[in-house]
């Protein structure tokens, strides 16, 4: 047990080296190229200056490029937007911005090139790093979408427990199980089940728990006839299905007109 502990810690201690040594470093150097590279060639003897259209093009299109991919890596956990990663690319070049300037406040009277393009570019890397982190939580704060957690879709006639919108204010959801009627690109339709006892009303039937509820041994009635409720995939909660829908009900929900 140990020794599988001090093995644990021994790689987190050289992921976190790489990290600040190398990848925090030149992630900052990236984002603060437009800064350090007129700042190093000024520095040259006989000093040099950027010239011509290409060369201001690439010196300003690598921190954008840079910002685009932390934004895509921050937020891979999530189905991908294309919008949302240009947004949050921007954000993250206006949060460099003012923490390059702030530094080169403090650092920009040091006669050394390299001291100064060490503070900027880490300044830079720390804004990415808490960029990234900050991301990351959000989007788990969020839930967790199904398609970083499971190698596949929910499929119709499996039982999973996800935020089902209410009918009657679709921006609610409420915790619920649900049958999975049908798979679509961003979203599922589903049918929910509740444990109200429903007996005696025609938009539901009872729903026996074998297959996929064999812990709390309540009766489970689930909605039938009714207009399907639309799910997105980050709003599944579990990793797996909860089990397969009980072939009588499943034949009627399968059967029903819509």
């Amino acid at each position: 047990m140990a020794r599988g502990s001090n093995t644990s810690c021994a790689g987190i201690g050289c992921a976190v080296l790489l990290l600040v040594a190398f990848v925090l470093p030149t992630v900052g150097y990236l984002l603060s190229l437009p800064l350090t590279l007129p700042d190093l060639m000024a520095a040259q003897t006989p000093p040099q200056q950027l010239h011509g259209f290409v060369p201001y093009l690439i010196t300003y299109a690598i921190p954008v490029v840079v910002a685009l991919g932390l934004a895509f890596f921050a937020g891979r956990r999530r189905p991908f937007v294309w919008w949302l990663v240009l947004a949050r690319a921007a954000a993250l070049l206006a949060l460099v911005a003012p923490a390059l300037w702030w530094t080169e406040s403090r650092v920009g009277d040091q006669p050394l090139w390299n001291v100064r393009a060490t503070a900027e570019s880490t300044a830079a890397g720390l804004v990415a790093l808490a960029f990234v982190a900050a991301v990351r939580w959000w989007d788990a704060s969020r839930g967790r979408p199904l398609a970083a957690r499971s190698a596949r879709r929910p499929a119709p006639g499996e039982v999973w427990l996800a935020m089902v919108p209410l009918r009657e204010d679709p921006g609610r959801q409420l915790r619920h199980y649900c049958v999975v009627l049908a798979s679509h690109a961003d979203h599922a339709e589903v049918a929910q089940i509740t444990s109200q006892d429903k007996d005696g009303r025609s938009d539901h039937i009872r729903m026996p728990n074998d297959g996929w509820d064999k812990v709390s041994g309540r009766a489970h009635w689930v909605e039938f006839g009714r207009p399907p409720r639309q799910v997105d995939y980050r709003l599944f909660l579990k990793t797996r299905p909860q089990g397969r829908c009980p072939a009588p009900v499943w034949r009627r929900l399968s059967r029903q007109p819509g």
